[in-house]
């Protein structure tokens, strides 16, 4: 009887010990090293572009930014203002986590004057990567 009870101690020993083996851990690892990293290959809105800059008509009220994207899970769309050092002043404007529809944001702006960068954040499928894009976003002055 004893010697029954010792095996089957020692068999869930095993078992606990084989179930703690850093192994399937370091595969997962090596495979998030091998997944593709996401990448930003566009960013658009749904304005005109002039000299680098998207325009606002002065009538618009919102905007919709589109994104082109691979091995990414979710998209991030920050207003960050012009100027050096800006980035702490930052305001997240919404995230997009379903590529089904491709990446976008439709942002409703009200009666803001914008004159400021739109930051597109990709953050990759591999939970490592990252890419991001800037683009330039201002009011439309009357000549």
């Amino acid at each position: 009887m004893k010697k029954s009870t010792y095996s089957c101690f020692a068999l869930l020993l095993l078992f606990i010990l084989s179930a703690c083996s850093t192994s399937q851990t370091t595969e997962t690892y090596h495979d998030a090293e091998h997944m593709p990293r996401a990448s930003i290959t566009n960013v658009f809105l749904d304005l005109q572009e002039k000299s680098g800059w998207w325009v606002v008509p002065e009538e618009a009220t919102s905007l919709t930014i589109h994104v082109e994207a691979k091995n990414t899970d979710t998209v991030l769309f920050w207003l960050v203002p012009t100027g050096t050092e800006a980035w702490g002043e930052r305001t997240l404007m919404g995230y997009d986590q379903d590529a089904s529809d491709g990446w976008s944001l439709r942002w409703d702006f009200g009666d803001r004057k914008l004159h400021n960068r739109i930051y597109v954040q990709a953050l990759g499928i591999d939970g490592v990567s990252m890419d991001s894009q800037s683009i330039n976003v201002t009011a439309d002055v009357p000549e």
